[in-house]
C-alpha cells in the first residue's frame, strides 16, 4: 500500500535545511564563499572533500512515498552535482537562486523566453492558436537592447526573435533618453550587457533597471566579462543574470556553461518549464570542472585586472595603437560608471591599429598570446573581431557597432605582465 504525505508536511524540513545553510554561507566573505558554498557541507553526502560527479540519469527509490519525499527526479532537471554549483552561484552573486545550462547562449535564451513568452500548459489546440502573435499584431512584445552586443546574442535577438513575433530595439543604452524613448507599454524586456562584447562599453545597471521597472518590465544583465567577484547586477536592481560560465566562472577553458540567476519563483519556472522543454542541459563532468575553476575566481579576477591595466596603459601611449578602451583608463567614456559598479576593471581590452594590411600582419607576428575566439582563460587570447567572432556580421552591422576593420579584442590571461608587453612590442616594432 503507497502512503501519500501531504507536500508541505515533507518540503518545511528541507527547505529550512537550505535555509540554515544559506544563511550561513551568506555570512562568509567573498573567497571563502567560493570555497565553501554549496559545497560545505555539501548536501548529499557528508565524508567527501570535493563534490562527487553524479553520472546518472535517474534516480531511483523503494517506494512513491521516498521518490515524492526528494527533488531528485531525472537529471534533465536536477543532478546533486549541478546543485552544488546552483547553490553557490546563487550565492556569489546574492541571488535567491540559480540554475546552471549547457553554454552560455542557453543562459540567455532561457532567461528571455521566461520574460517574453507566457508558460503554457494544460490548454487545448483552439486556445493556444489566441496566443500566435499574428493574431494580434497590435500588441507584438518587444525588448530594448544596447547598440553593441555579443554577436551571439545580436543574431538570437535580431534574427531568430522576430520570427518568433518579438520585436527587437536597438539603442545606444549609454543615453538613457533614448532608453526612456524606446520604452513603451510593450516592452517586456531591457537586456544589458557590461562591460559590452566586443567594444567593451559600460552600461549603468542602475539605471536601466530603474527605467524598465517604471514601465513594469524585466531587466535582465549578461555579466559574463566581470563575473561576480567584480558585478553584482542582482543588488544594482537586475531582475535575472546571466553568465557563461565558459569564460572568467570556470577560467580554465576545458568545458562549456552558462547560468541564471534570480528570484526562487522564477528559477524555479526556468528549470521546470523552460529547460525541461528545450534540454540545455549541463552535463554533471562540467559543473564538476566549473566548481573546480571557481574555487579561485577572485585570486585569478585581481590578477586579470591588473595585468590587463598595465597592458592598456602600454596601448594607451604606443604611438601605433589607436582607440585603446579599458574601462580602468580615466579616458574610457564611461569611467565612473564602472568605478561605481565594479569592485575591479576585468581583463578585457579594445584596441585598433592604423590598416588593415599592418592589423594583418600584427597578429601574425605575436608568439605569446594565443589567437584564438572566446575569452576569460588563464592564456592570453586576442581576436581580430571583423574576421572572427564578428565575421557573420554585415559591414552596416559592424559599423553600427563601432566595430572597426582594424578592432582587436584582447582576454588578457594570468602570465606575467611583463611577458605579454614585450611580446606586443615586438609585434609592433616590425609594423
Amino acid at each position: 500500500m503507497v502512503i501519500f504525505i501531504e507536500k508541505k508536511e515533507i518540503d518545511e524540513p528541507k527547505s529550512q535545511k537550505e535555509k540554515e545553510l544559506r544563511e550561513k554561507w551568506d555570512r562568509l566573505r567573498f573567497n571563502t564563499k567560493l570555497i565553501s558554498a554549496g559545497e560545505d557541507p555539501y548536501p548529499e553526502t557528508s565524508h567527501s572533500l570535493r563534490t562527487p560527479i553524479y553520472a546518472t540519469k535517474s534516480y531511483v527509490y523503494d517506494s512513491l512515498s521516498e521518490l515524492v519525499k526528494n527533488h531528485y527526479y531525472y537529471s534533465r532537471t536536477e543532478n546533486p552535482t549541478l546543485y552544488a554549483l546552483d547553490k553557490k552561484l546563487a550565492t556569489l552573486h546574492g541571488a535567491e537562486s540559480g540554475l546552471s545550462v549547457a553554454s552560455g547562449m542557453a543562459s540567455i535564451h532561457l532567461a528571455c523566453m521566461s520574460v517574453l513568452q507566457q508558460r503554457v500548459e494544460r490548454i487545448r489546440p483552439k486556445k493556444i492558436k489566441e496566443l500566435y502573435p499574428q493574431t494580434k499584431p497590435e500588441i507584438i512584445p518587444n525588448m530594448v537592447i544596447h547598440k553593441n552586443q555579443y554577436t551571439g546574442s545580436f543574431r538570437l535577438f535580431t534574427k531568430i526573435y522576430p520570427q518568433m513575433g518579438i520585436e527587437a530595439r536597438r539603442v545606444n543604452l549609454n543615453n538613457l533618453e533614448d532608453v526612456k524613448n524606446a520604452v513603451d507599454e510593450n516592452t517586456k524586456l531591457l537586456f544589458v550587457e557590461t562591460p559590452a562584447n566586443p567594444t567593451v562599453d559600460i552600461i549603468d545597471i542602475k539605471a536601466c533597471a530603474n527605467i524598465i521597472h517604471e514601465n513594469n518590465g524585466k531587466c535582465i544583465v549578461d555579466n559574463t566579462w566581470a563575473s561576480p567577484a567584480l558585478q553584482q547586477p542582482i543588488k544594482l536592481g537586475a531582475d535575472l543574470v546571466v553568465e557563461s560560465l565558459t569564460k572568467y566562472i570556470n577560467g580554465h577553458g576545458d568545458c562549456l556553461g552558462g547560468a541564471i540567476l534570480g528570484p526562487k519563483k522564477v528559477l524555479r519556472d526556468i528549470r521546470y518549464y523552460w529547460l525541461e522543454t528545450q534540454g540545455a542541459v549541463l552535463s554533471p563532468f562540467n559543473a564538476w570542472l566549473i566548481l573546480r575553476g571557481v574555487r579561485t575566481l577572485g585570486m585569478r579576477m585581481k590578477r586579470h585586472s591588473s595585468n590587463a591595466m598595465k597592458i592598456a596603459q602600454y596601448l594607451d601611449n604606443h604611438e601605433k595603437v589607436y582607440n585603446t578602451v579599458y574601462p580602468g583608463l580615466k579616458s574610457h567614456p564611461h569611467h565612473q560608471i564602472a568605478q561605481k559598479q565594479m569592485k575591479n576593471f576585468g581583463g578585457m581590452i579594445g584596441f585598433e591599429l592604423e590598416s588593415i594590411e599592418k592589423s594583418n600582419k600584427f597578429i601574425e607576428l605575436l608568439d605569446q598570446i594565443k589567437v584564438g575566439v572566446s575569452l576569460g582563460d588563464t592564456t592570453s587570447l586576442i581576436e581580430y573581431t571583423s574576421l572572427m567572432t564578428g565575421i557573420d556580421l554585415a559591414s552596416w552591422e559592424k559599423r553600427s557597432m563601432n566595430i572597426s576593420d582594424t578592432h582587436f579584442r584582447l582576454s588578457v590571461g594570468l602570465e606575467d605582465p611583463q611577458d605579454l608587453i614585450e611580446d606586443l612590442d615586438q609585434a609592433l616594432k616590425q609594423l
